[in-house]
Parts: structure tokens; sequence; C-alpha cells
């Protein structure tokens, strides 16, 4: 008997693991393919997809039978160098719709540290992507997250969450403003110069506050935004000199290494100063905390209220509702599943069938040109698809009732030794 194809999401995020296990078991995007090989190596993986963000690392299946978890474990742990031990117990497990649903949150932004936030939809897109590029993927995989990516943009288009929420950056911003007062006249220095560092930059500037530098690995980068602040743009090499003298540092790029060493801070600052590190892996050393008159904050520590006083609760209840619905769509998708070997094999019988009477009838075809041969084959093989046509649609909504007797009945019928439990990759 063939085994079903279970769905499964395997991984840690926020809510199980503090920074010191997340950064550890991030993945660069440039790693992505590399471990999807290997997970594909692993037998009885059919599809798999990694994602990976500040706030969780993640990965995707469909297996034959139970979700491989010891398997999963071993081989992040590989990739990343560090003992399946030290992370395991942070890991957690869907299965079935439980998992599905969570995928759909995920791009929703329902199950961010910050709700609803704007990033994940794009790092969940782009992880499609990457997977599909690894060939890792399949139909059911690529089924489910392009429906979560719908998903997550209704979400966003139809309710108030994303407008509601605040981003990582505005929190960021409190964090600032709940250290240092009004940011009005105080001069800061933003380290990165992606997404989150635009905001931040952005946000500054409303804010009252001068960003004197940008500093970033890319110049040409850097240059594009500081000219929106009309700051320097630097690179990560003079860190120490643009930061003499601001009241905030941010940080917004995760690096293998820290980027900003107590040294680059230096002991005799004539004012304190504020540094979020927004990085993960953490962009910061964390023994810059210890230098006087340096307060350091990590993404662990931004002051995030809690979904209940972020979103009205009826813009909740419909984010909920629109994931809820994506889901049943998704399960009765899934359910039709259940006729796809069967469907196959219909049509491998109907094949035969028109391959053996064109083999009986060549004889008395013998007279007709290549043309006219082709034609008899396609008026033959369209007879054979519409006998099967009203079948086919029958099975398929039988099995989205989870019919199983009809689809065994249907086996019967044509004489097919088919398993209505197994699962095609039509």
């Amino acid at each position: 008997m063939n085994h079903p194809m279970i769905l499964s999401a395997i991984g840690l995020s926020h809510k199980t693991a503090p920074i010191e296990i997340r950064e550890r078991m991030a993945f660069a995007e440039a790693d992505f393919l590399p471990v999807l090989a290997t997970l594909r190596g692993r037998a009885g993986i059919r599809e798999c997809m990694l994602l990976s963000t500040c706030n969780r690392t993640e990965v995707y299946l469909i297996t034959p039978g139970a979700a491989p978890m010891v398997e999963v474990a071993e081989t992040l742990a590989a990739a990343r160098g560090v003992p399946s031990e030290a992370f395991a117990p942070s890991l957690y497990q869907y299965c079935g719709m439980s998992a599905a649903r969570h995928v759909m949150r995920v791009a929703a932004g329902l199950d961010s540290m910050v709700l609803g936030e704007e990033q994940i939809l794009g790092q969940v897109k782009r992880a499609f992507d990457l997977a599909r590029l690894g060939r890792s993927t399949g139909p059911v995989l690529n089924r489910l997250v392009a429906l979560s990516i719908t998903t997550g943009r209704r979400v966003r288009r139809e309710t108030g969450v994303s407008r509601s929420a605040p981003s990582i950056p505005r929190a960021a911003l409190s964090l600032a403003k709940r250290t240092l007062g009004s940011l009005s006249g105080r001069t800061a220095l933003v380290v990165g110069a992606g997404e989150v560092a635009g905001l931040v930059v952005k946000l500054l500037v409303a804010a009252g506050a001068r960003v004197t530098a940008v500093a970033n690995r890319t110049l040409e980068a850097a240059c594009g935004l500081a000219a929106l602040a009309g700051a320097e743009a630097v690179p990560l090499e003079a860190i120490a000199a643009a930061g003499r003298g601001v009241d905030l540092m941010v940080v917004c790029v995760g690096a293998n290494a820290p980027l900003v060493s107590p040294a680059m801070i230096g002991a005799d600052r004539d004012r304190p100063l504020l540094v979020v590190d927004l990085g993960i892996p953490r962009g910061v050393d964390a023994a810059v905390a210890s230098l006087p008159g340096v307060a350091l904050h990590v993404l662990d520590q931004l002051p995030v209220e809690p979904a209940s006083s972020q979103v009205p609760p009826e813009e909740l209840a419909r984010a909920e509702e629109i994931v809820e619905a994506a889901l049943a769509s998704f399960e009765e998708w899934m359910a039709s599943r259940m006729a796809v070997p069967l469907i196959t094999a219909l049509h491998g019988r109907a094949d035969r069938v028109v391959e053996g009477e064109l083999a009986r009838a060549r004889a008395r075809l013998q007279g007709l040109d290549e043309a006219q041969h082709a034609a008899v084959r396609v008026v033959a093989e369209a007879v054979a698809r519409k006998l099967l046509q009203a079948p086919i649609v029958r099975l398929r909504e039988s099995a989205a009732r989870g019919d199983t007797s009809a689809l065994k009945l249907a086996g019967e019928l044509f004489d097919l030794a088919v398993d209505p439990e197994g699962s095609g990759e039509a």
C-alpha cells in the first residue's frame, strides 16, 4: 500500500527561540539551494522549501508518512555547523492542515513578531522562487505557497492589519524615543542600505532627527539612501569615524561576525549613545553594552505591543477568516488528489487501448498517407478523452468529499488495481 503524502512545517521562531539561537540558525539566500538539495537527497522527501528570516527558520515538506523531524534537524545543524541539540528544544512541527494554516498565517504576517509586517510576504515569495529554481517543490507546495501568497495579499488589501500594526523600524524608533526623549535635533548613524534601513531613515527624518551618515558594504547603495536624508555615504570601515558624536546608531544588517566592535564606539565618548541592532545574526558585538554611557538593544528587546492592542479585533478576525477560507479551498484540493492515481491509471488504460486498436487496424489502413494516419490517431484519442471526461470529473468530486468508496468502486469497474489512499504527482 502506498503511504499518503504528508504536509509538514518544521522550524523555530521568535516564539520558541531566543535571538542567540535564531542567529545561529539563520541562512543566507546563497545557502538555500545547497540545503534544499541535501533535503531532497534524504529518503522519502518529495518536496521541500526553506524560509529563513530575522525571526524564523522553517522547512516545509511533503513526505510519505510521518514528517522526518530528526533528519531535518540534522540537515540544518550540519549546514550551519551547529550541534542539533543546541536548537532541538526550540523546534516545532505542524502537520497536515495545521501546517497549511501555519504557512498561510506566516505569509499574511499574522505569526510575526510585529503583527502584519510587510517584509515577510516578500521573503516568502523569494524563498518560493529559490525553491522552484532548485526544483525542490512539486504540485502540493506549489499550490500551497502560491495560495498563501495570494492570501497574504488579500489580508493586507482587505483588512487593516498592516495599516494598524507598527513595523520593526517603527518599534525601533519607539524605543529610541523612550530612551532619548524627543528625536528632534538628535543625530543618527544608520548601518545598512536595504529595505529596513530605508524605512529607518525615513522615520528618523520624519521625527526631526538628523541622519549624519549611512554606512554600507556597497557604497553605491549607501549613496542612494544617504541622498534621501542629506547624509554622507561611507563604507563599513568608516563606522568608527562616522559614529563619533551621534546620539543614535541603528544597525540594519546581519553578519557572520559583528560589524560594530567596542573599539569602534570607544570608551571615552562625551555623550550617551543608544545602539539598536536589528540584524540577524546580530551586527553589533554584545561587549558594546559594557561601554560607559552606551545602551545596546537587540531585536527581541523592541517594545512590541500584543496583537490585541495593535489591531482592532474585527480587523484581526477578518484576517483570520480570509486565512480559513483559503485553507478550506486548499483542503478540498488536497482531498481531490486522492483521485489522481486512479485518474492516471485511467488515462494509461485509455492510451493502451488506443494504441492496441490502431495496431490491429494497421493492415486496413495501409492505403493512408502520414497525415491521414495522424488524423485517425487524433480522432481515436479524442474519443477516449471524451468518454473519460465525465467519469474523471465525478471522481475528483468524490475525492474532494472524501468518498473513497466511490474511488474503489471505479477501480473495480475499470479493473484497475489502484490504492485510492495514495497520492500521485499529477
